[in-house]
Protein backbone atom coordinates (compact mmCIF):
# COMPACT_ATOMS: atom_id res chain seq x y z
CA UNK A 1 0.00 0.00 0.00
CA UNK A 2 1.27 3.49 -0.82
CA UNK A 3 2.47 5.60 2.12
CA UNK A 4 -0.03 8.27 1.11
CA UNK A 5 -2.93 5.85 1.48
CA UNK A 6 -2.07 4.75 5.03
CA UNK A 7 -4.18 5.92 7.93
CA UNK A 8 -5.95 4.57 11.00
CA UNK A 9 -9.35 5.61 12.28
CA UNK A 10 -10.82 4.83 15.67
CA UNK A 11 -14.18 5.99 17.05
CA UNK A 12 -14.52 5.92 20.83
CA UNK A 13 -17.70 5.10 22.74
CA UNK A 14 -18.44 8.81 23.16
CA UNK A 15 -18.24 9.19 19.34
CA UNK A 16 -14.91 11.03 19.36
CA UNK A 17 -12.88 10.28 16.22
CA UNK A 18 -9.15 9.60 16.36
CA UNK A 19 -7.43 9.80 12.96
CA UNK A 20 -3.76 8.89 12.64
CA UNK A 21 -1.54 9.05 9.57
CA UNK A 22 1.81 7.30 10.13
CA UNK A 23 4.83 8.59 8.23
CA UNK A 24 7.68 6.37 9.35
CA UNK A 25 10.36 8.43 7.62
CA UNK A 26 9.29 11.72 9.22
CA UNK A 27 11.33 13.42 11.94
CA UNK A 28 8.29 15.40 13.08
CA UNK A 29 4.73 14.90 14.22
CA UNK A 30 1.71 17.17 13.86
CA UNK A 31 -1.29 16.93 16.16
CA UNK A 32 -4.58 18.70 15.54
CA UNK A 33 -7.82 19.07 17.44
CA UNK A 34 -10.44 19.72 14.78
CA UNK A 35 -13.96 20.92 15.60
CA UNK A 36 -16.70 20.73 12.96
CA UNK A 37 -18.06 24.19 13.77
CA UNK A 38 -17.33 27.57 12.23
CA UNK A 39 -19.06 30.80 11.35
CA UNK A 40 -21.97 29.20 9.47
CA UNK A 41 -23.13 27.67 12.77
CA UNK A 42 -23.48 31.08 14.45
CA UNK A 43 -26.58 33.12 15.17
CA UNK A 44 -26.39 36.72 13.86
CA UNK A 45 -26.12 38.17 17.38
CA UNK A 46 -22.87 36.23 18.00
CA UNK A 47 -21.38 36.34 14.48
CA UNK A 48 -17.63 35.93 14.87
CA UNK A 49 -17.75 33.91 18.09
CA UNK A 50 -16.12 30.81 16.54
CA UNK A 51 -13.07 32.89 15.64
CA UNK A 52 -13.18 34.74 18.98
CA UNK A 53 -13.28 31.42 20.85
CA UNK A 54 -10.29 30.20 18.86
CA UNK A 55 -8.34 33.27 20.00
CA UNK A 56 -9.30 33.15 23.68
CA UNK A 57 -8.38 29.48 24.04
CA UNK A 58 -4.79 30.75 23.89
CA UNK A 59 -5.26 33.19 26.79
CA UNK A 60 -4.44 30.73 29.55
CA UNK A 61 -5.42 27.37 31.05
CA UNK A 62 -5.35 25.81 34.51
CA UNK A 63 -1.89 24.35 33.97
CA UNK A 64 -0.57 27.16 31.76
CA UNK A 65 -2.31 30.26 33.20
CA UNK A 66 -0.96 32.80 30.70
CA UNK A 67 -0.33 33.06 26.97
CA UNK A 68 3.36 33.44 27.84
CA UNK A 69 3.43 30.11 29.69
CA UNK A 70 1.74 28.33 26.77
CA UNK A 71 4.06 29.91 24.22
CA UNK A 72 7.20 29.25 26.26
CA UNK A 73 6.30 25.57 26.56
CA UNK A 74 5.88 25.14 22.81
CA UNK A 75 8.89 27.34 22.01
CA UNK A 76 11.04 25.19 24.32
CA UNK A 77 10.51 22.21 21.98
CA UNK A 78 10.90 24.24 18.77
CA UNK A 79 7.27 23.68 17.87
CA UNK A 80 4.86 25.50 15.58
CA UNK A 81 1.67 26.37 17.47
CA UNK A 82 -1.37 27.88 15.78
CA UNK A 83 -5.07 27.68 14.98
CA UNK A 84 -7.52 28.67 12.26
CA UNK A 85 -11.25 29.18 11.87
CA UNK A 86 -13.32 28.66 8.74
CA UNK A 87 -16.98 28.70 7.88
CA UNK A 88 -17.39 25.03 8.84
CA UNK A 89 -14.47 24.26 11.15
CA UNK A 90 -12.08 25.41 13.86
CA UNK A 91 -8.67 23.78 14.14
CA UNK A 92 -5.86 23.90 16.71
CA UNK A 93 -2.48 22.30 16.02
CA UNK A 94 1.14 21.86 17.08
CA UNK A 95 3.94 20.53 14.90
CA UNK A 96 7.27 19.57 16.48
CA UNK A 97 10.04 16.98 16.48
CA UNK A 98 8.68 13.48 17.09
CA UNK A 99 10.35 13.06 20.51
CA UNK A 100 8.25 15.91 21.89
CA UNK A 101 4.88 14.24 21.32
CA UNK A 102 4.12 14.05 25.09
CA UNK A 103 4.41 17.84 25.32
CA UNK A 104 2.22 18.28 22.23
CA UNK A 105 -0.41 15.99 23.76
CA UNK A 106 -0.33 17.87 27.04
CA UNK A 107 -0.52 21.41 25.66
CA UNK A 108 -3.28 20.80 23.10
CA UNK A 109 -5.40 18.81 25.55
CA UNK A 110 -5.00 21.47 28.23
CA UNK A 111 -5.74 24.22 25.71
CA UNK A 112 -9.14 22.80 24.75
CA UNK A 113 -10.23 21.07 27.96
CA UNK A 114 -9.21 23.61 30.61
CA UNK A 115 -9.35 27.21 29.32
CA UNK A 116 -9.64 29.91 31.98
CA UNK A 117 -11.58 32.49 29.93
CA UNK A 118 -10.41 35.25 32.26
CA UNK A 119 -12.69 38.29 31.97
CA UNK A 120 -9.83 40.76 31.53
CA UNK A 121 -8.21 38.63 28.85
CA UNK A 122 -11.53 38.20 27.03
CA UNK A 123 -12.01 41.97 26.90
CA UNK A 124 -8.41 42.60 25.83
CA UNK A 125 -8.68 40.08 22.99
CA UNK A 126 -11.72 41.88 21.58
CA UNK A 127 -9.42 44.76 20.69
CA UNK A 128 -7.04 42.40 18.88
CA UNK A 129 -9.86 40.90 16.82
CA UNK A 130 -11.38 44.28 15.99
CA UNK A 131 -8.00 45.39 14.64
CA UNK A 132 -7.83 42.17 12.62
CA UNK A 133 -11.26 42.99 11.16
CA UNK A 134 -10.08 46.52 10.33
CA UNK A 135 -6.95 45.13 8.66
CA UNK A 136 -9.05 42.91 6.38
CA UNK A 137 -11.33 45.82 5.49
CA UNK A 138 -8.29 47.92 4.61
CA UNK A 139 -6.96 45.18 2.30
CA UNK A 140 -9.19 45.22 -0.80
CA UNK A 141 -7.70 42.04 -2.24
CA UNK A 142 -8.96 40.21 0.88
CA UNK A 143 -12.11 42.20 1.59
CA UNK A 144 -13.52 41.70 -1.92
CA UNK A 145 -14.05 38.04 -1.03
CA UNK A 146 -16.24 39.01 1.93
CA UNK A 147 -18.19 41.33 -0.34
CA UNK A 148 -18.63 38.50 -2.83
CA UNK A 149 -19.85 36.04 -0.20
CA UNK A 150 -22.38 38.53 1.14
CA UNK A 151 -23.69 38.90 -2.40
CA UNK A 152 -23.75 35.19 -3.16
CA UNK A 153 -25.41 34.16 0.13
CA UNK A 154 -27.29 37.25 1.38
CA UNK A 155 -28.82 37.17 4.86
CA UNK A 156 -27.28 33.78 5.70
CA UNK A 157 -24.59 32.59 8.11
CA UNK A 158 -22.51 31.32 5.18
CA UNK A 159 -22.48 34.83 3.73
CA UNK A 160 -21.30 36.52 6.93
CA UNK A 161 -17.65 37.21 7.76
CA UNK A 162 -15.79 34.57 9.74
CA UNK A 163 -14.32 37.26 12.00
CA UNK A 164 -17.70 38.94 12.52
CA UNK A 165 -18.14 42.68 12.90
CA UNK A 166 -16.66 45.07 15.43
CA UNK A 167 -20.12 45.90 16.78
CA UNK A 168 -20.94 42.25 17.48
CA UNK A 169 -17.51 41.43 18.95
CA UNK A 170 -17.87 44.29 21.45
CA UNK A 171 -21.14 42.82 22.77
CA UNK A 172 -19.92 39.24 23.36
CA UNK A 173 -20.01 38.08 26.98
CA UNK A 174 -18.04 35.37 28.76
CA UNK A 175 -21.22 33.31 29.05
CA UNK A 176 -21.72 33.52 25.26
CA UNK A 177 -18.30 31.92 24.82
CA UNK A 178 -18.99 29.20 27.39
CA UNK A 179 -22.40 28.41 25.89
CA UNK A 180 -21.09 28.26 22.31
CA UNK A 181 -18.18 26.06 23.33
CA UNK A 182 -20.49 23.73 25.26
CA UNK A 183 -22.83 23.48 22.29
CA UNK A 184 -20.31 22.60 19.59
CA UNK A 185 -17.12 21.30 21.26
CA UNK A 186 -18.59 17.84 21.78
CA UNK A 187 -16.75 14.52 21.20
CA UNK A 188 -19.06 13.54 18.33
CA UNK A 189 -18.27 16.85 16.63
CA UNK A 190 -14.49 16.63 17.03
CA UNK A 191 -11.59 14.83 15.40
CA UNK A 192 -8.23 14.41 17.09
CA UNK A 193 -5.67 13.77 14.38
CA UNK A 194 -1.97 13.06 14.17
CA UNK A 195 0.42 12.71 11.26
CA UNK A 196 4.11 11.87 11.37
CA UNK A 197 6.32 9.49 13.31
CA UNK A 198 4.67 8.15 16.49
CA UNK A 199 3.69 5.00 18.36
CA UNK A 200 0.06 4.12 17.55
CA UNK A 201 -0.57 2.28 20.83
CA UNK A 202 0.82 5.17 22.86
CA UNK A 203 -1.47 7.60 21.04
CA UNK A 204 -4.59 5.47 21.52
CA UNK A 205 -3.79 5.01 25.21
CA UNK A 206 -3.37 8.74 25.78
CA UNK A 207 -6.58 9.67 23.94
CA UNK A 208 -8.58 7.02 25.80
CA UNK A 209 -7.31 8.38 29.12
CA UNK A 210 -7.79 12.09 28.41
CA UNK A 211 -10.65 12.30 25.90
CA UNK A 212 -12.34 8.91 25.66
CA UNK A 213 -14.50 9.37 28.76
CA UNK A 214 -15.80 12.85 27.96
CA UNK A 215 -19.59 12.91 27.86
CA UNK A 216 -21.20 13.72 24.54
CA UNK A 217 -24.21 15.91 23.80
CA UNK A 218 -26.21 15.95 20.59
CA UNK A 219 -25.01 18.55 18.10
CA UNK A 220 -27.38 20.49 15.84
CA UNK A 221 -27.14 20.40 12.06
CA UNK A 222 -26.28 23.39 9.92
CA UNK A 223 -28.94 25.42 8.13
CA UNK A 224 -28.87 24.39 4.42
CA UNK A 225 -28.44 27.08 1.79
CA UNK A 226 -31.49 27.91 -0.29
CA UNK A 227 -30.58 28.18 -3.99
CA UNK A 228 -33.02 30.85 -5.15
CA UNK A 229 -30.93 33.12 -7.38
CA UNK A 230 -32.60 33.98 -10.71
CA UNK A 231 -30.33 36.64 -12.25
CA UNK A 232 -26.78 38.05 -11.97
CA UNK A 233 -25.92 40.07 -8.86
CA UNK A 234 -23.37 42.88 -8.54
CA UNK A 235 -21.86 44.39 -5.39
CA UNK A 236 -19.73 47.52 -5.84
CA UNK A 237 -17.84 49.11 -2.95
CA UNK A 238 -16.58 52.57 -3.80
CA UNK A 239 -13.11 53.07 -2.33
CA UNK A 240 -10.10 55.21 -3.33
CA UNK A 241 -7.74 52.40 -4.34
CA UNK A 242 -4.78 52.30 -6.73
CA UNK A 243 -6.07 49.08 -8.26
CA UNK A 244 -9.52 47.59 -8.76
CA UNK A 245 -10.12 44.19 -7.19
CA UNK A 246 -12.82 41.99 -8.67
CA UNK A 247 -14.30 38.55 -8.19
CA UNK A 248 -16.52 37.00 -10.84
CA UNK A 249 -17.99 33.90 -9.26
CA UNK A 250 -20.59 31.20 -9.61
CA UNK A 251 -22.32 28.84 -7.23
CA UNK A 252 -20.34 25.62 -7.32
CA UNK A 253 -20.43 22.15 -5.79
CA UNK A 254 -20.49 20.58 -2.34
CA UNK A 255 -17.66 18.39 -1.05
CA UNK A 256 -19.34 15.17 -2.15
CA UNK A 257 -20.45 16.26 -5.63
CA UNK A 258 -19.49 13.82 -8.39
CA UNK A 259 -18.35 16.59 -10.75
CA UNK A 260 -15.64 18.09 -8.53
CA UNK A 261 -12.80 16.51 -10.53
CA UNK A 262 -14.15 17.95 -13.78
CA UNK A 263 -14.48 21.37 -12.13
CA UNK A 264 -10.86 21.22 -10.92
CA UNK A 265 -9.79 20.61 -14.49
CA UNK A 266 -11.91 23.48 -15.81
CA UNK A 267 -10.47 25.78 -13.14
CA UNK A 268 -6.90 24.77 -13.96
CA UNK A 269 -7.40 25.45 -17.67
CA UNK A 270 -8.99 28.84 -17.11
CA UNK A 271 -6.86 30.24 -14.31
CA UNK A 272 -4.58 27.67 -12.73
CA UNK A 273 -1.19 29.04 -13.75
CA UNK A 274 0.86 31.35 -15.93
CA UNK A 275 -0.17 29.49 -19.09
CA UNK A 276 -3.89 29.42 -18.24
CA UNK A 277 -6.40 30.93 -20.66
CA UNK A 278 -7.40 33.90 -18.51
CA UNK A 279 -3.83 34.78 -17.53
CA UNK A 280 -2.68 34.73 -21.14
CA UNK A 281 -5.65 36.67 -22.47
CA UNK A 282 -6.25 39.24 -19.69
CA UNK A 283 -2.72 39.91 -18.48
CA UNK A 284 -0.21 38.83 -21.11
CA UNK A 285 -2.05 39.85 -24.30
CA UNK A 286 -4.14 42.79 -23.11
CA UNK A 287 -2.23 43.98 -20.03
CA UNK A 288 -5.46 44.65 -18.14
CA UNK A 289 -4.57 42.92 -14.87
CA UNK A 290 -1.70 42.36 -12.49
CA UNK A 291 -3.18 39.09 -11.26
CA UNK A 292 -5.96 36.88 -12.55
CA UNK A 293 -6.63 33.36 -11.31
CA UNK A 294 -9.38 30.88 -10.52
CA UNK A 295 -10.21 28.98 -7.35
CA UNK A 296 -12.74 26.51 -5.98
CA UNK A 297 -14.28 26.28 -2.51
CA UNK A 298 -16.43 23.39 -1.34
CA UNK A 299 -18.88 23.37 1.56
CA UNK A 300 -21.21 20.74 2.97
CA UNK A 301 -24.13 21.65 0.71
CA UNK A 302 -22.78 24.15 -1.82
CA UNK A 303 -19.58 25.69 -3.17
CA UNK A 304 -18.02 28.40 -5.31
CA UNK A 305 -16.07 28.72 -8.54
CA UNK A 306 -14.26 32.08 -8.63
CA UNK A 307 -12.23 34.23 -10.99
CA UNK A 308 -10.15 36.76 -9.01
CA UNK A 309 -8.38 39.71 -10.57
CA UNK A 310 -6.46 42.85 -9.70
CA UNK A 311 -7.04 45.39 -12.45
CA UNK A 312 -6.06 48.75 -13.83
CA UNK A 313 -8.77 51.18 -12.72
CA UNK A 314 -9.62 52.45 -16.20
CA UNK A 315 -9.62 48.94 -17.64
CA UNK A 316 -11.89 47.25 -15.08
CA UNK A 317 -15.12 47.31 -17.16
CA UNK A 318 -13.23 46.00 -20.20
CA UNK A 319 -11.58 43.30 -18.08
CA UNK A 320 -14.98 42.14 -16.80
CA UNK A 321 -16.20 41.94 -20.38
CA UNK A 322 -13.19 39.89 -21.47
CA UNK A 323 -13.34 37.53 -18.48
CA UNK A 324 -16.97 36.79 -19.28
CA UNK A 325 -16.04 36.40 -22.93
CA UNK A 326 -13.50 33.68 -22.04
CA UNK A 327 -16.02 31.96 -19.78
CA UNK A 328 -18.62 32.07 -22.53
CA UNK A 329 -16.12 30.61 -24.98
CA UNK A 330 -15.34 27.61 -22.78
CA UNK A 331 -19.03 27.04 -22.13
CA UNK A 332 -19.89 27.08 -25.82
CA UNK A 333 -16.86 25.36 -27.34
CA UNK A 334 -15.36 23.37 -24.49
CA UNK A 335 -11.66 22.59 -24.11
CA UNK A 336 -9.14 20.70 -26.23
CA UNK A 337 -7.73 17.23 -25.65
CA UNK A 338 -4.28 18.77 -25.14
CA UNK A 339 -5.63 21.12 -22.46
CA UNK A 340 -7.37 18.24 -20.73
CA UNK A 341 -4.18 16.16 -20.59
CA UNK A 342 -2.07 19.09 -19.38
CA UNK A 343 -4.57 20.07 -16.66
CA UNK A 344 -4.72 16.53 -15.30
CA UNK A 345 -0.93 16.36 -14.96
CA UNK A 346 -0.79 19.84 -13.42
CA UNK A 347 -3.35 18.94 -10.76
CA UNK A 348 -1.65 15.62 -10.00
CA UNK A 349 1.71 17.34 -9.59
CA UNK A 350 0.35 19.95 -7.22
CA UNK A 351 -1.52 17.35 -5.19
CA UNK A 352 1.65 15.31 -4.78
CA UNK A 353 3.69 18.35 -3.75
CA UNK A 354 1.03 19.35 -1.22
CA UNK A 355 1.65 16.14 0.76
CA UNK A 356 5.35 16.57 1.39
CA UNK A 357 5.23 17.19 5.16
CA UNK A 358 3.26 15.91 8.14
CA UNK A 359 1.14 19.05 8.56
CA UNK A 360 0.00 19.13 4.94
CA UNK A 361 -0.69 15.41 4.94
CA UNK A 362 -2.71 15.77 8.13
CA UNK A 363 -4.93 18.46 6.58
CA UNK A 364 -5.42 16.29 3.47
CA UNK A 365 -6.84 13.45 5.56
CA UNK A 366 -8.72 15.68 8.02
CA UNK A 367 -10.61 17.56 5.33
CA UNK A 368 -11.84 14.35 3.74
CA UNK A 369 -12.78 12.72 7.05
CA UNK A 370 -14.61 15.79 8.36
CA UNK A 371 -16.54 16.81 5.26
CA UNK A 372 -16.72 13.78 2.96
CA UNK A 373 -16.73 10.96 5.49
CA UNK A 374 -14.42 8.87 3.33
CA UNK A 375 -10.67 9.20 2.82
CA UNK A 376 -9.33 8.55 -0.66
CA UNK A 377 -5.69 7.87 -1.40
CA UNK A 378 -3.73 10.05 -3.77
CA UNK A 379 -3.85 7.23 -6.30
CA UNK A 380 -7.65 7.08 -6.07
CA UNK A 381 -7.81 10.84 -6.65
CA UNK A 382 -5.56 10.46 -9.69
CA UNK A 383 -7.80 7.69 -11.04
CA UNK A 384 -10.85 9.95 -10.73
CA UNK A 385 -9.05 12.70 -12.64
CA UNK A 386 -8.03 10.27 -15.37
CA UNK A 387 -11.67 9.32 -15.93
CA UNK A 388 -12.74 12.91 -16.66
CA UNK A 389 -13.57 13.43 -20.34
CA UNK A 390 -13.93 16.46 -22.60
CA UNK A 391 -17.69 15.99 -22.36
CA UNK A 392 -17.56 16.02 -18.54
CA UNK A 393 -15.77 19.38 -18.50
CA UNK A 394 -18.18 20.84 -21.06
CA UNK A 395 -21.13 19.65 -18.97
CA UNK A 396 -19.74 21.33 -15.83
CA UNK A 397 -19.06 24.60 -17.65
CA UNK A 398 -22.63 24.69 -18.96
CA UNK A 399 -24.06 23.78 -15.58
CA UNK A 400 -22.15 26.45 -13.61
CA UNK A 401 -21.36 29.32 -15.98
CA UNK A 402 -24.86 30.75 -16.13
CA UNK A 403 -26.51 34.09 -15.49
CA UNK A 404 -28.62 32.72 -12.64
CA UNK A 405 -25.47 31.54 -10.81
CA UNK A 406 -23.26 34.58 -11.47
CA UNK A 407 -22.19 37.07 -8.80
CA UNK A 408 -19.68 39.89 -9.18
CA UNK A 409 -17.97 41.89 -6.42
CA UNK A 410 -15.77 44.92 -7.13
CA UNK A 411 -13.80 47.29 -4.91
CA UNK A 412 -12.38 50.45 -6.45
CA UNK A 413 -12.90 54.18 -7.07
CA UNK A 414 -16.10 53.71 -9.06
CA UNK A 415 -19.39 55.49 -8.51
CA UNK A 416 -21.45 54.15 -11.41
CA UNK A 417 -22.56 50.52 -11.20
CA UNK A 418 -24.15 50.57 -14.62
CA UNK A 419 -20.80 50.48 -16.46
CA UNK A 420 -20.35 47.00 -14.99
CA UNK A 421 -23.97 45.89 -15.06
CA UNK A 422 -24.08 46.40 -18.82
CA UNK A 423 -21.29 43.82 -19.20
CA UNK A 424 -22.84 41.18 -16.94
CA UNK A 425 -24.25 38.65 -19.32
CA UNK A 426 -22.95 35.19 -20.12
Amino acid sequence: MSDRARYNKKIYKNKLTLLTVPIDTSASVTMSIFVKAGSRYEEPRVNGISHYLEHVHFKGTKKYPTTKKLSETVDSIGGEFNANTGKEHTQYYIQAAKQHLPVIFDVLTELIKNPLFDEKELEREKGVIIEEINMYKDTPQIHVESLFEQTLWPQTALGRDIAGTADVIRTLKRQDVIDYRSKWYQPSNMIIALAGNFDQKEVEKFIAKTWGKEKDKRVEKYQPISENQTKPRLALQTKPTEQAHMIVGFKGYSYKHKSNSALRILSAILGGGLSARLFIQIRERKGLAYYVSTSIENYLDTGTFLVRSGLKIASAPKALEMILQELRKVREKGITAAELKKAKEQIKGRMALSLENSHEKLDWHLGQEAFVGKIKSLEAMFAELDKVSLTDVLKVSRELIRNDRMNVAIIGPFSDKTVFERKMKI
